[in-house]
């Protein structure tokens, strides 16, 4: 029953809803603690019957899975309907539980998780769930991942980068594996941080920090601006905002989401860009860019150089 409401209120958010609706939604939504999660996994799906993956703001012209249900299929028999669909082969997994998820170049997935925690997993990254009675493991082999954990002091939600484990009950927050350490950024809440590297013992990041963490368990961590913060985690939402970054390091972060890659000439390498760009507009962000450090675009069919 919660999982049928939670489909239809899910069909009534993307319509739009009026004030008595939201008031409604409101109250169900604190009648119970499981109705947030049901409502993740609803959207979410819903999105998934839409484009074949429930966030991404790259390759919005990807066919549909074979034989994938309509919409109104998935409103008429909500929960049910699903289990149906995953039952006849479309690939619609909503509940990974102890298996890999990987991404492509470009692509950004939301994943509810069967605990109520959603993760959203950024472009070329691959992470292995392990969700059993007693805890909750994430393993984080290469790429980024954002994580908003369903609170359960009895199991502990750990997410596995190298070395590196992040450890939150009922919080928000970022990882990213790097050559030789990862980064954290937390949202929401408290993450306890350590090292399987080390003896230390961990340490507790709160909200508005970011914690540089390398494989050899030297962690330090950095008090972000509101503006630092947005900047980090813009990438959820399919953009890419540049704060006074350097030209190097911009096209760097496009190059992850791009096969067509940036290629910077040393002498503008260090020169500052600003801006927001989508991910996938690598074109304006090369005349953008360009013009902003003075320099010139020239293209091939895999590169785009930025040059004086």
């Amino acid at each position: 029953m919660i999982d049928d409401l939670a489909c239809q209120w899910a069909a009534r958010i993307e319509r739009g809803l009026d004030d008595a609706e939201q008031s409604e939604l409101d109250e169900w939504m604190y009648a119970d603690r499981r109705h947030r999660g049901a409502l993740l996994r609803a959207q979410a799906a819903l999105s998934l019957l839409d484009r074949g993956r429930a966030l991404g703001p790259i390759e919005e012209e990807a066919p549909e899975p074979e034989a994938a249900p309509d919409r109104r299929q998935f409103l008429k028999f909500g929960a049910g309907g699903l289990a149906a669909a995953a039952a006849g082969g479309i690939g619609l997994r909503l509940w990974p539980r102890g298996m890999p998820i990987s991404t492509g170049v470009g692509e950004i997935r939301r994943l509810p998780l069967d605990d109520g925690s959603v993760a959203v997993v950024n472009s070329a990254s691959r992470l292995r769930v392990a969700f059993t009675r007693e805890k909750r493991d994430i393993e984080l082999a290469e790429g980024e991942a954002w994580f908003e954990v369903a609170h359960n002091r009895n199991r502990p939600f750990t997410v596995h980068a190298g070395p590196v484990r992040v450890q939150a009950v009922g919080t928000a927050f970022d990882v990213r594996r790097r050559d030789g350490g990862s980064e954290v950024t937390v949202t929401e809440g408290t993450v306890k941080l350590w090292s399987t590297a080390s003896d230390a013992e961990p340490v507790l990041v709160p909200a508005g920090n970011r914690a540089l963490v390398s494989d050899t368990a030297d962690i330090q961590v950095i008090s972000l601006t509101p503006t630092a913060s947005d900047q980090t985690l813009a990438w959820r939402d399919g953009r890419i905002v540049l704060d006074d970054m350097t030209l190097a390091a911009a096209a760097a972060e496009f190059n992850r989401y791009n096969s067509q890659q940036l290629v910077i000439d040393p002498t503008l390498a260090d020169r500052q860009v600003v801006g927001w760009f989508r991910t996938d507009d690598l074109d304006g962000f090369a005349t953008a860019s360009a013009a902003m450090v003075g320099g010139r675009v020239e293209r091939d069919r895999n590169t785009i150089r930025i040059v004086p």
